[in-house]
């Protein structure tokens, strides 16, 4: 047996250890469903589960960047390593958590049950295209609409996101590296950012990652030869569906798109007038794409007042608040943060220092390329890059506009879509510069590099990509007891009685309960109740009955992850002490009080 047969079989020995890790590890997470409130995700999956996706994910990217490696046995170490990926972005769905998502997924959901229901139409609200594909799914597999809207964001997206990934990385570079590295890249989900772009049922978060797939028809768009009129032909239709798509995910990742397009729109007039013999001044334009693009946007957005209103407010604010914008919501969370025992500092390390090292190789690779010292060889290729280094100025400058707007956390979007550019030109970086190493180094120094390089950022990422204690959030996870809880509580409740719960009232509950456009024509008092109330004075605080409702969640959250921050645990006992105050329901993981005012 030669050294290359030899090699071979030890690559497929590991690969069939790497697949029996695998589903050993999915199998045994599975087995485990959630059985309540978890306040990690991470800390409730066995152990076993980590152990086997570990082994998994390094057998997997040790055979992708093994050198040589035939074609099929790299294809089947990228599907391993995907594979180990994925399941961690869909662990919820692994641990059959009923829903995930606490906060603006509730409000979805509700949309979601307003559809399905039909009190409201696709076309009644501003981003139809997720609750649609959800209730689509949920109507073909019979599973029920909680689950297909955890699939969809979970699994269909981030599925989209790293295949795109890696087809643009290729597509820019001729490194035999691109492919590993452009899959592994995509792995990494850069534009979760964890502020405003969540792994969870929200269509802006959606639209973000579906991105790399219109960049993608981009390149290629721009590179075919055809001559026949752009809607004309198969990548010119396929490029101009995506756009519109886009426009119905989510129109403010719509807007980016259109600024991004217009600027590469705008390069290439600017080469084809000035520069005629330039690579840039022979590709395709994007000229149509552009004006469709807009076009459905500007008639699609004014329909619906909330955008309108956003965007006129953002117009105000940055006129009139200055940079001082969000300087005391900042303050206010550091304090926060510190109390917990934690810092800036360390919460930018776990969160994006990631990013800003493949945001400098991204630096690097564009600086490069636009004084000129790329190689010649692939014209077509730097002039791609020179496309994407271009778009990211006037998305830069939305950046500014909006954080000075203060728009609380909207300008995070903006760098999540601008991470999606930044990521791929942050692969090509490392592709290009793998490729120089070879020629000092072995191949074999430079694999065993990148494996260890995206071992250790695929896990950094793997850890938050879920919030949890490990970066001083709680979960997501919203049980069928909690919502059980509070549908019972609906349906009985008095009318004229006030909902109150800690930190904000139950309103995603009741959008849930009746579907997001029946709800807002409920007359439903709710409030939220704050922590020095809840500590001290609740069983008094208030002129008239009121019913709290208090979720496991509220309690392991405050008392437990928050160490009685805001809301103590003598607040939470005085519920069961207070001669005013009454139970009135328990399921286990839901108890609804009623506070008499007997004055």
């Amino acid at each position: 047996m030669n050294d290359t047969r030899r090699q071979t079989t030890v690559l497929k020995v590991l690969l069939a250890v790497g697949f029996l890790a695998f589903v050993g590890a999915l199998a045994l997470a599975y087995s485990r469903p959630a059985t309540g409130y978890e306040i990690s995700i991470y800390r409730s999956t066995p152990t076993g589960f980590w152990v086997g996706s570990v082994i998994a994910g390094i057998i997997g990217l040790t055979v992708a960047f093994a050198p040589p490696t035939p074609r099929r046995l790299r294809g089947l170490a990228l599907t391993l390593v995907t594979a180990v990926a994925m399941s961690v972005f869909a662990l919820p769905l692994v641990r059959s958590y009923f829903f995930y998502g606490a906060g603006d997924s509730m409000t979805h959901l509700g949309w979601a049950q307003g559809l399905s229901s039909e009190a409201l139409g696709a076309f009644g609200f501003i981003y139809p295209a997720v609750h649609m594909m959800s209730l689509f799914l949920s109507d073909l597999s019979g599973f029920e609409l909680t689950y297909t809207l955890q699939f969809v964001p979970l699994v269909v997206f981030p599925l989209v996101s790293i295949v795109s990934t890696m087809l643009c990385v290729q597509y820019l570079t001729d490194s035999k590296w691109a492919v590993p590295i452009g899959l592994a890249a995509g792995l990494l989900l850069l534009p979760i950012n964890h502020l405003s772009i969540h792994l969870m049922a929200h269509p802006s978060s959606q639209a973000i990652l579906f991105l790399p797939f219109v960049l993608y028809l981009v390149f290629r768009f721009v590179n075919d030869p055809s001559d026949r009129f752009a809607f004309a032909t198969p990548i010119g239709i396929a490029l101009a569906v995506t756009c519109v798509a886009t426009v119905f995910i989510h129109p403010q990742e719509a807007m980016s798109l259109i600024v991004l397009l217009g600027t590469i729109a705008a390069v290439q007039f600017g080469y084809k007038r000035f520069r005629p013999t330039d690579r840039i001044a022979q590709h395709r334009p994007l000229y149509a794409h552009t004006i469709l693009t807009f076009l459905v946007f500007a008639s699609w957005v004014p329909q619906h007042e909330r955008p309108v209103g956003r965007i006129l407010y953002v117009i105000q604010q940055f006129r009139q608040v200055g940079a001082t914008a969000g300087a005391e919501q900042t303050e206010t969370q550091a304090s926060s943060l510190v109390a917990l025992g934690g810092s800036i500092d360390e919460l930018f390390v776990k969160l994006f220092l990631v990013t800003l090292i493949i945001s400098i190789l991204a630096a690097v690779l564009m600086a490069a390329n636009l004084f000129g010292k790329l190689s010649d060889r692939t014209p077509g290729r730097t002039a791609l890059m020179t496309y994407l280094t271009a778009g990211l100025v006037p998305l830069g400058g939305l950046f500014v506009v909006v954080f000075v707007a203060d728009q609380g956390d909207h300008y995070f979007r903006f760098m999540g879509f601008m991470m999606v550019p930044v990521t791929i030109l942050g692969a090509v970086a490392i592709s290009k510069l793998a490729t120089r190493l070879e020629a000092n180094v072995s191949r074999s120094t430079v694999a065993t590099g990148l494996v260890v390089m995206f071992t250790v950022m695929v896990a950094m990422q793997g850890l938050a990509m879920h919030p949890s204690p490990y970066y001083y959030q709680s979960n997501n996870q919203v049980t069928e007891s909690s919502m059980e809880g509070y549908s019972v509580a609906f349906e009985h409740r008095d009318e004229e009685t006030t909902f109150i719960a800690p930190r904000g009232g139950p309103e995603r509950y009741v959008q849930v309960y009746y579907g997001r456009p029946t709800a807002e024509q409920v007359d439903f008092p709710l409030d939220g109740v704050r922590g020095e109330v809840f500590n001290t004075n609740l069983s008094t605080a208030y002129d008239a009955d009121r019913y709290i409702g208090i979720r496991e969640a509220n309690y392991e959250s405050e008392v437990g992850l928050y160490n009685g921050l805001r809301y103590t645990d003598e607040g939470f006992r005085s519920l069961e002490t207070e001669s005013n105050t009454y139970r009135v329901q328990d399921n286990g993981g839901f108890q609804l009080y009623l506070i008499r005012n007997e004055a």
